[in-house]
């Protein structure tokens, strides 16, 4: 078990808000898709991931950007297939106007009970600028 605290990565002055939407998908019998919404708030702190690199291709223009999400709880989450067979899809997480999609959860339980590190990418090809 790692003897690092990283309790301190979580002192006050560090966290920001993120609005998390997340969608549950339910399959009926007939094959058609029903989908319900969550949306809550939670402190997290978050970094950049990558750099906001643009990439000019013929047809159109983009500028993929990435962060990093440390948390404790509530738990972000990717894709998943619940015991009742329902599926959650990826987090949607809102942050200084922009939104952003889960790609990867590492669990980081080792450090303290709940601790999570996500990246998230963002959706947009174009983003707004920073607040």
């Amino acid at each position: 078990m790692p003897t690092l605290d990283v309790s301190d990565a979580f002192d006050p002055s560090f966290w920001d808000d993120i609005t998390v939407r997340r969608r549950i998908q339910v399959i009926s019998e007939t094959g058609r898709v029903s989908t319900s919404d969550s949306t809550f708030t939670m402190r997290a702190v978050v970094t950049p991931a990558s750099p906001s690199d643009l990439q000019r291709l013929p047809d159109y223009q983009q500028m993929g950007k990435g962060i990093s999400i440390y948390s404790i709880t509530p738990r972000l989450q990717g894709p998943a297939l619940n015991p009742d067979g329902t599926e959650t899809q990826p987090d949607h997480i809102e942050w200084h106007g922009s939104v952003y999609l889960v790609r990867m959860v590492e669990d980081w339980a080792g450090f303290g009970q709940g601790y999570v590190h996500t990246i998230a990418e963002t959706l947009k090809a174009v983003d707004p600028p920073p607040p």
